[in-house]
């Protein structure tokens, strides 16, 4: 049988634990207060973001812009401009159609604002990207499916998905100008959507896609001729 003895004593001083709990009581205190500050600085910005109109001050890459607060889409991405993060690699804009209107009510809040159809924007730094038009040629050309089809407005289609595909995956381009319009279509048929993608290499490396419902692409030219004209609006002169 195992005999049943108290243990010694540690020998501690009872202050010392004493002096242990008070430092952890202040340094849990302390990052109670840390947190909560943090926090309502965060909230401040949030809510000014969210309330505020004005123009912003935005440099993506080497590029400055000027344009209103409420083209932003992205919550997060007002908030933290309106806390002093002005200069970003990308930037995404909502926009109405026609119009290109700021989409009012929640941002990304679906496919249609309250006035139109919503166009999503965005602006990325991306030197050295080759641009869709250089594709068409050595890429496009070799992966289409049979000849080309005629498309609204003078447009051409080359399908590249296979028959019976779950996506239909076109481009789209305008014969008439060697560096025009081009833009890849996916048609979901299980999701019953159909979406066209856009991209323009502007100049000091700025990136331009922009998307838009596939019904739209009748008006391409108006589209397209509107979005750059919008953009070069915001940039700074």
């Amino acid at each position: 049988m195992i005999p049943m003895t108290l243990p010694t004593a540690s020998g501690a001083n009872p202050r010392r634990f004493r002096l242990l709990m008070l430092a952890i009581l202040v340094l849990g205190a302390a990052h109670i207060v840390e947190r909560a500050a943090y926090w309502t600085s965060n909230w401040d910005a949030y809510a000014s973001s969210d309330s505020a109109s004005g123009p912003v001050t935005i440099t993506i890459g080497n590029t400055g812009f000027v344009l209103p607060v409420d083209y932003i889409a992205r919550p997060k991405q007002r908030s933290r401009i309106f806390g002093g993060e002005t200069n970003v690699r990308s930037l995404k804009l909502s926009m109405t159609w026609p119009g290109l209107a700021p989409v009012t009510g929640s941002p990304g809040a679906g496919r249609f604002g309250a006035t139109g159809r919503t166009l999503v924007v965005d602006l990325e730094h991306n030197p050295g990207r080759e641009s869709m038009r250089a594709r068409l040629d050595p890429f496009y050309r070799r992966l289409a499916r049979g000849g080309e089809m005629n498309g609204p407005d003078g447009l051409k289609i080359l399908t590249l998905s296979s028959r019976g595909a779950a996506k239909r995956d076109l481009i789209v381009y305008d014969p008439a100008r060697p560096n025009g319009f081009i833009a890849r279509c996916v048609i979901s048929k299980s999701r019953h959507e159909a979406m066209c993608y856009r991209a323009i290499v502007m100049t000091s490396g700025l990136e331009l896609r922009y998307r838009f419902d596939e019904d739209l692409l009748a008006n391409w030219r108006q589209i397209d001729d509107a979005i750059l004209r919008k953009v070069r609006a915001f940039r700074q002169s």
